[in-house]
């Protein structure tokens, strides 16, 4: 390993290592839903500020098992670290490392599915030409993890696909930059069907020719959150959403606005499992940060 190399990987064990000493000693008692925290209203607020939401840089994040998992991301160095905490004898765990963090250190953005214990995360693996982007699967159980899979084809190819949402009855939406899209990276969905992923279908009435990404679909399939860097938004990426009409088509899709998108960057949207609250990154602060919001926000864009 070259000197600069090692040094890289010293430091972020030094990082680990003081963070979990830390967390040990520093870390408060937390209990209740949400890990205690104060329920947001219709304004964005940080998610437990100074604890999960840090000067350090976080990625995705979601609630699992009935509000009784939490899992997160940090950037430490150039790594992401992805953490758990569980909910057990009514106090929530120290963060602890899930034991796959390091396939996920490129980004490695994930999503809680509608069946609440399966979560869909992003694997990116060294090729001859640079890095591939693929969408992997894992339940998440009571005590631990259950095994870990790609999905298949037609979801994952050669090119890049990521941040993949599942609806109720399985249809999952994700984004890809495989050729013949309209843009820079699309987003697809693919029906599921005798046990099996249909043909992905591009959404081109949500697609623009610039980047769209990061999909998240309701459960019911009654609407979809997105990002995109569309010509008109706030930001350098904006949250955009659109509602399914009674002709299965997607209404045209509505920028956010500016309470919930920034000058800065916003993406990696969620909304909690009993439908109460709407997460997502944010850039507005500097750093990336995790922002909670009341989801009755989204009541106002059906109209």
């Amino acid at each position: 390993m070259k000197k600069a190399g090692l040094v890289s990987v010293l430091i972020i064990l030094m990082l680990i290592s003081v963070i979990a000493g830390r967390a040990k000693e520093e870390f408060p008692q937390l209990e209740g839903p949400y890990l205690g925290q104060k329920p947001p209203d219709l304004t964005p607020q940080p998610f437990a500020p100074g604890i999960i939401t840090t000067p350090e840089n976080e990625g995705s994040s979601g609630f699992a098992l009935d509000g009784s998992v939490f899992i997160f991301q940090r950037f430490l160095g150039s790594e992401c670290h992805t953490f758990i905490m569980r909910l057990k004898d009514g106090r929530w765990t120290i963060p602890e490392l899930i034991p796959f963090w390091k396939t996920m250190v490129h980004n490695g953005d994930f999503v809680i599915s509608s069946d609440d214990r399966t979560m869909l995360y992003q694997v990116k693996t060294e090729t001859g030409s640079g890095l591939d982007s693929n969408i992997w699967r894992v339940e998440i159980t009571a005590s631990g993890w259950g095994e870990r899979e790609p999905l298949p084809s037609p979801v994952n190819t050669a090119f890049d696909e990521s941040f993949a949402s599942e609806a109720a009855d399985k249809s999952l939406y994700f984004f890809s930059r495989r050729p013949g899209g309209k843009g820079l990276s699309d987003l697809y969905m693919c029906a599921f069907k005798d046990g099996a992923y249909t043909n992905p279908v591009n959404l081109e009435s949500l697609n623009s020719e610039a980047h769209e990404w990061d999909p998240f679909i309701a459960p019911d399939e009654s609407y979809l959150i997105f990002c995109s860097t569309r010509p008109g938004g706030f930001g350098g990426d904006d949250f955009y959403i659109s509602f399914k009409g009674e002709d299965g088509g997607w209404t045209k899709p509505l920028n956010m606005g500016e309470k919930i998108n920034s000058p800065g960057s916003e993406n990696r949207p969620t909304v909690t499992r009993d439908g109460r609250y709407f997460f997502f990154t944010t850039t507005r602060e500097g750093n990336r940060d995790i922002f909670w919001v009341g989801a009755a926000f989204l009541d106002r864009f059906k109209k």
